[in-house]
């Protein structure tokens, strides 16, 4: 169990490389499945979403990650909208 105490210690560093890589791969597969690259059955697809935001929250978790991301998040609001008409 001494090997996976690092993934739920916030504020380890191994945390949040560990859930950035799992982001990361789980982007790839959505990535790839939206350019119908693989196909996964849709019990597959559900819990690979569910994998993604999961691990998104994780990565929120963290204080600095999660401080970051809300910065991120506020200036989008600031970008003005575009009038397609």
């Amino acid at each position: 169990m001494r090997f996976f105490a690092s993934i739920h210690d916030r504020k380890s560093k191994k945390y949040v490389i560990y859930y950035s890589m799992v982001l990361v791969v789980i982007m790839g597969t959505v990535g790839f499945e939206t350019l119908q690259v693989i196909h996964q059955a849709p019990l597959q697809a559900a819990a690979t979403f569910f994998e993604g935001f999961f691990s998104l929250f994780m990565l929120g978790r963290h204080e600095k990650v999660g401080s970051s991301l809300l910065l991120h998040l506020s200036k989008v609001k600031q970008i003005p909208k575009l009038s397609l008409f």
